[in-house]
């Protein structure tokens, strides 16, 4: 099945479009784009052609974007804010399986990476796309993660691309790659995590930051477990569909930047788009988010944690959890 879509501005905006089947039992869908924040480059910016959703009992939907749409400043759609993908799409209610965005790869398609303003865009691929020819098959983000659209109505999504595990960069390479760490939220069930981070929690860091808060589900605390780093073993692995955590340690779900606000001081992070689950979930604040590199399971040593709180989240409410312990410094006594 293929719907042909127009490209709208705006956020979540209402526009014209193709539709599925028709009929009364349809419903409209939109689906919007955010972003985990990644510190070391000035812009990544995406271009969509086509979403492809799959039915759980059915064929694969197409949805051919009428015209390529481009997310400018993907990393700068951070906390609540977000851009439209595609909007008002008819679909028949059900159970969904998966999602696909097909990108146009490389700067002359809409699809870069600015490492610092006023740098020479470089071009950003999915992975497979860097070497393609005209006879390579269309590359495509998957995202493996179950959805419900409800009869009638207007249901709205949002797709969390956790840049700070997805963009990479190839040793000895001129291009960026974008995999598929990605999570997809309905917006009826979600809330937001906000809060501070105490001005001598900040001063106590050894290094200058990024400063960050991670998420993780569940709470840590209670079951006893320790924060891990982000880890994409996919990422070393020649076959990546066998690749596996072996470590077992808790991942996070998406991270949030700590940021001095321009009128107060005040160190403030926030985090959109959390579904409301059963157990919660905790945020751990680090220093050294520098340090976390996707393709290596770094050690605790690399990646310090000072404080890890539990925090519950209720749709359409903001949590608030404020980071204020101090670790302490142990230096070595001279010999």
């Amino acid at each position: 099945m293929v719907i042909a879509i127009g490209l709208c501005t705006g956020l979540l905006t209402a526009c014209g479009g193709g539709s599925s089947s028709g009929g009364s039992n349809t419903t409209t869908a939109s689906f919007s784009a955010t972003d985990a924040p990644v510190d070391d480059v000035f812009d990544v910016t995406v271009s969509f052609n086509r979403i492809d959703l799959k039915p759980v009992n059915g064929d694969p939907i197409t949805i051919d974007l009428d015209g390529s749409v481009e997310i400018e400043k993907l990393n700068e759609l951070t906390g609540n804010a977000a851009e439209p993908i595609v909007t008002n799409v008819e679909l028949e209610p059900g159970e969904y399986q998966w999602i696909r965005l097909f990108v146009d790869g490389g700067f002359a398609e809409g699809s870069y990476v600015i490492e610092q303003e006023g740098n020479t865009p470089l071009d950003l691929f999915i992975p497979g796309q860097q070497n393609a020819n005209p006879n390579t098959p269309a590359r495509f983000l998957h995202l493996n993660s179950s959805f419900t659209v409800p009869a009638g109505g207007h249901a709205d999504f949002t797709i969390d691309f956790v840049l700070r595990k997805g963009l990479t960069k190839p040793n000895n390479s001129d291009y960026y790659l974008l995999r598929p760490a990605m999570r997809l939220t309905n917006n009826v069930e979600v809330g937001t995590i906000s809060g501070t981070v105490a001005d001598d929690v900040i001063t106590s860091c050894l290094s200058d930051g990024p400063y960050t808060v991670y998420l993780y589900e569940g709470d840590l605390n209670a079951a006893q477990s320790e924060p891990g780093d982000i880890y994409d073993p996919t990422i070393e692995d020649e076959d990546e569909d066998d690749a596996v955590d072996e470590a077992g340690e808790p991942r996070p779900i998406t991270t949030a930047s700590v940021t001095a606000n321009e009128s107060t001081g005040i160190y403030e992070y926030q985090i959109g788009f959390v579904r409301e689950i059963e157990g919660g979930y905790s945020v751990a604040f680090t220093c050294d988010a520098a340090n976390d590199l996707p393709e290596t399971d770094d050690s605790a040593l690399e990646v310090l944690f000072t404080e890890v709180l539990p925090v519950s989240v209720t749709a359409g409410e903001t949590a608030t959890k404020d980071f204020s312990f101090v670790p302490e410094v142990v230096t070595e006594e001279p010999l």
